[in-house]
């Protein structure tokens, strides 16, 4: 661990080192301030971003998948903040667009990351080849529980010797509590013969009565015994499962965003994403646009509407006015919508109108990523019709988000339309990173400029 640590840290100073001698050569007037601190920048961006992706914890160094993942990961974002910084502070950015040293750089931190983890990946084989006697696991139960669980052992199992479902060709049906103890107990007795060093147990919650009885069992026969509940039979969706000191809770979903960690992350990047918009943007897009709008029809620069926001709470959601004013408000823009001024088709195509949605994100009701909000009479009417449509307000609004850059923008027509895009929010709140706002982010400015046919 630590020694894969020392090489990864060396080998960014070293692509620094040569960004620096290649850039040293060409005409470009570098600012003091970024080329003396380069290299702490280097260092302490390196290890905010394997800190935060826990990129050399014993678990995530001994799954391999994990940790490639994880790697690359904390790669890029370590990218991302290093010529976030040069971008900043430097005027001429001619360095990143054609640039020697910057090629030289990413090509040799490339080279390392694809040889280091090729290494690393041969020398955790041999050591697993090296352990004369390892650790054996085995899992008594046959349910798609057991199977899941045989899956994720197989594939993270690098220092432990998988034995399998050891009742996977069993078809019996336990009738009553007792025939399934008395069955268990004589699995329990095998395991021990077998050598079994860990069983893991996985059966129905109303089939347990005596947890005791099958722990001291398990501990007279020197065996780690685990229970695992099978609740494939209560849901076909997976539960996430936690511990709030003694009590052992169960959700119906993991919510990375519950994290207050996260949640500071999330705000952190919202407020610096922000204020770069309204100063570096808006400061001259706002009087600009506010201009065209006032001469082409009467009424205020901005729309306002209350929609529907984290808690279900109501919010006013600020955009450009981008159709004539009328007393129509809940519906719906249309293709060849009649209402939209002709400046208006420009900057709802561009997502233009959106913009002055910063400001929300600036005052902490909206983010930059996350579900679209709702007028409230639409959450009202597709609450009643589809089953964990609130999930979404679980998290702010966002300006742009999964759904929007997956092709589900726009109006929907039919309930199975909105049905798509609240299954894509959800999906986004239990999966929610850093990098995937980051990605989204991306992915919003690509669609704009490529043109979304759902946009008008």
């Amino acid at each position: 661990m630590i020694s894969c640590a020392l090489q990864d840290m060396l080998a960014m100073i070293i692509g620094t080192m040569i960004f620096l001698k290649f850039a040293s050569e060409e005409d470009i007037g570098w600012n003091a301030l970024v080329i003396n601190k380069m290299i702490p920048i280097t260092i302490l961006s390196w290890l905010l971003c394997v800190s935060y992706f826990r990129l050399y914890r014993i678990d995530v160094l001994f799954s391999l998948e994990e940790y490639y993942a994880n790697s690359w990961r904390a790669f890029l974002t370590q990218r991302i903040l290093w010529h976030s910084y040069i971008f900043f502070f430097q005027d001429d950015i001619l360095y990143f667009i054609g640039s020697k040293a910057n090629l030289f750089q990413i090509s040799f931190l490339l080279f390392y990351f694809l040889l280091s983890r090729i290494l690393f990946t041969l020398i955790i084989v041999k050591i697993k080849r090296w352990v004369p006697k390892r650790y054996t696991v085995a899992i008594w139960g046959f349910n798609k529980t057991s199977i899941e669980l045989a899956s994720q052992l197989e594939t993270n199992g690098y220092f432990i010797h998988f034995e399998g479902i050891l009742n996977e060709n069993s078809s019996e049906d336990y009738l009553t509590k007792e025939d399934f103890s008395i069955e268990l107990t004589n699995a329990i007795h095998k395991a021990s013969d077998e050598n079994i060093n860990e069983l893991y147990i996985v059966t129905k919650p109303d089939y347990i009565t005596d947890l005791n009885y099958f722990f001291e069992l398990g501990d007279k026969h020197c065996m780690r015994l685990k229970f695992v509940p099978d609740f494939s039979t209560i849901s076909k969706n997976h539960f996430c499962a936690s511990n709030f000191n003694n009590f052992h809770v169960i959700k119906p979903r993991h919510e990375p965003l519950q994290n207050a960690y996260n949640r500071l992350l999330k705000r952190t990047f919202d407020l610096a994403f922000s204020i770069f918009v309204i100063v570096f943007i808006l400061s001259w897009l706002y009087p600009l646009l506010a201009i065209i709008i006032k001469k082409q029809s009467k009424g205020p620069v901005l729309f306002k509407q209350l929609r529907t926001g984290k808690k279900n709470e109501p919010f006013w959601c600020y955009k450009f006015r981008s159709m004539y004013i009328n007393g129509d408000e809940s519906r719906q823009a249309q293709r060849e919508d009649a209402r939209i001024t002709p400046i208006g088709k420009f900057i709802r195509r561009t997502s233009l109108d959106e913009m002055p949605q910063f400001f929300n994100v600036l005052l902490g009701k909206m983010s930059v990523v996350g579900p679209r909000p709702h007028m409230i009479k639409h959450t009202t009417d597709y609450n009643g019709h589809i089953n964990n449509f609130m999930v979404r307000h679980f998290v702010k609004p966002g300006i742009t988000g999964l759904a929007q850059v997956s092709g589900l923008r726009g109006e929907t027509k039919k309930v199975s339309d909105m049905k798509r895009r609240v299954r894509t929010d959800i999906d986004y709140v239990q999966r929610w990173s850093l990098i995937t706002d980051i990605k989204i982010c991306f992915l919003t400015v690509i669609v704009t400029l490529k043109g979304d046919e759902n946009a008008f």
